[in-house]
Order: structure tokens, then sequence, then C-alpha cells
């Protein structure tokens, strides 16, 4: 990151209560940086110190908040993001006119749920089993379930395969938390990940806990189907269309079997009665009408239950 020296004036990094300084700006603008992805609200990296402490650095693109607002908003997200295992712990963040970063913790991340299941090839999704991929859902929606029993107003409002992150164990946790919040003033400028957004939804002052739910339901589909939000595939003179609609095109069209990635069917046999039940969940996630939704809390037990989990 060292490139971008020149626009970071006040040279400081602002650590949250309870983490240890083992760095600082300079150390992270020294760094050997990689570029993990390019989202809604900026861009996001793997960054190496000298230390060789690894960090995931969240790097905002137009934020106007001022200071003491940023402040306030961004130390209600660290607070959150260190009470649940499912969510990215935000240890620090710089500010200035021009710059806004975020630092999380890494965790010896493999990827993001979305290079895996779309983009590293047929070696690394060979281990993404029905046991992995249940673990995952379940994970999330804890996750998310933990943040609506916040509040009513308490919401993720930005939840994609790509802002899940994966360890080597395939323990996920959920990034960009609340992080639509610091973008209010200019929400009518923030359009959310195309693909995941609720039909109600059209800027970032728009999303809710329904929505969230919505989004959930979509990342639920894309683990059983094996694929991408957007154009997943052509209904019958339909053209392409998105997950949901064509999840519900397969139901009238093909044989059930047909609808989950063909790297599960010989999971079939063994767990057939867990796949089509958590594909009929996510079917209610995604229902258009909000109302119809189930909670994020219904929505984490029914897992639960359907998969045995014990926690």
């Amino acid at each position: 990151m060292a490139q971008n020296q020149t626009t970071f004036v006040n040279q400081k990094l602002v650590f949250f209560e309870k983490t240890k300084e083992e760095y600082g700006l300079v150390d992270l603008l020294r760094s050997e940086a990689k570029l993990l992805g390019k989202g809604t609200f900026g861009s996001s990296y793997k960054a190496e110190l000298e230390n060789g402490k690894i960090v995931f650095v969240k790097r905002l693109k137009n934020c106007c908040l001022v200071q003491e607002e940023f402040k306030k908003k961004i130390q209600e997200l660290a607070k959150l993001s260190d009470q649940h295992q499912s969510l990215l712990p935000l240890r620090a963040y710089y500010y200035s006119k021009d710059e806004k970063l975020l630092v999380f913790d890494y965790m010896s991340m493999m990827s993001t749920l979305a290079s895996l299941l779309h983009e590293d090839g047929v070696a690394k999704k060979s281990q993404f089993t029905w046991e992995v991929r249940t673990r995952i859902a379940y994970g999330v929606a804890r996750g998310l379930d933990f943040l609506h029993a916040q509040g009513p107003s308490v919401c993720h409002g930005n939840i994609s395969s790509s802002n899940v992150l994966l360890t080597n164990n395939f323990d996920a946790h959920l990034s960009d938390q609340g992080v639509f919040g610091l973008f209010m003033p200019n929400a009518t400028l923030i359009v959310l990940n195309a693909g995941y957004q609720a039909p109600e939804v059209g800027y970032a002052y728009d999303v809710s806990q329904k929505s969230d739910v919505y989004s959930f339901g979509v990342l639920l589909l894309e683990l059983l189907t094996g694929k991408a939000p957007l154009n997943a595939g052509i209904g019958k003179n339909k053209g392409a269309v998105d997950l949901p609609s064509w999840v519900r095109i397969m139901f009238q069209e093909k044989p059930i079997i047909d609808v989950f990635d063909k790297s599960m069917v010989q999971n079939y046999q063994e767990f057939g009665d867990q796949m089509v039940q958590l594909l009929q969940l996510a079917i209610c996630c995604t229902f258009k009408n909000p109302t119809k939704r189930p909670s994020m809390v219904a929505v984490a037990n029914q897992i639960k239950r359907t998969c045995s989990f014990k926690s």
C-alpha cells in the first residue's frame, strides 16, 4: 500500500479498546498488500506487515461523513464485531478528508465464499462438501441473527458471497456488517450488490432486517446451486434470470435434483432431505413480499434443526 502514502497526512491509526497496538499507519503503508476484491463500499486488501502480522484492510470510497460522526458510527461497529464469532473483528481505523481505512483481523483466511464457488476451480471445490456448505450457511445465519437481536434498526445491509470470508477450516466470518451506515448522507449514490438486493431496496437507506433475510436467501441458493446470483441460467423462452427466479423456473421444468450444484449430486442419496428442506427455506427467504419472509432467528433455528447442529 506504500504507493498511496502521500494521501495520508495525519499518519495515525486509531485503535479500539482492548486492541494491542502492534503497528502504526506507516507500517501498514509499507506492507506487502494483495488486492482481494472491489465491492460496493471500497476495496479490500490482505496486508502483511514487516513484523509478520497479517491484517485485512478495507479502503472506503466516497465516504463523506465528518470525523466525529464517522468515529461514533465506527465505534458502534467495532463493539458489535467483537461480540460474535461469525463477525470479522474490527481493530482500528484511519480517518482523513481524502482517505478512510478500516483494519480487521485477518484470521488465516483461505478465500471468500464467492471465489471458492465461482473462481477457484475443481481442486478447492472438491473440498466443498455438503457438511461444509451447511456449516457456512449456519455460521452466516447465526451472525445475522446476532446483529438483528441488537434492535429492530440493526442490520448488515450488504450481504453477498464476496463478504463471507473463510478460514482454512471453512469457518465463515461476515465482513462489511453495518458499513452502509457510514454512507447514509450519500445513500442515493450507493447501489448495493446486484443480485442480492431485495425487490424493495433501491439504495442504502432502504435496507432492513427483512432485506437482510432476502439477501441471505440468495446466498443460501448460491451455496445450494453453485450458481452466481445474476444470470443463473436460461429458462424456457425466458432469457437470463436471477437466481431466485431460476430456481422457481427449474421447479416447474426439471427434476429437483437438477437444481443442486452438480458436485453435490453424490450427496443427494444421503442428504437429500436436508438439501430439499434448505432449498425450501431459501425460497421462503426470497419471497418478494417482505412480510412473508421469516426472521433470521427462525432461519438459523431451521438450519440448526435440519442439519443437527449442536450450537
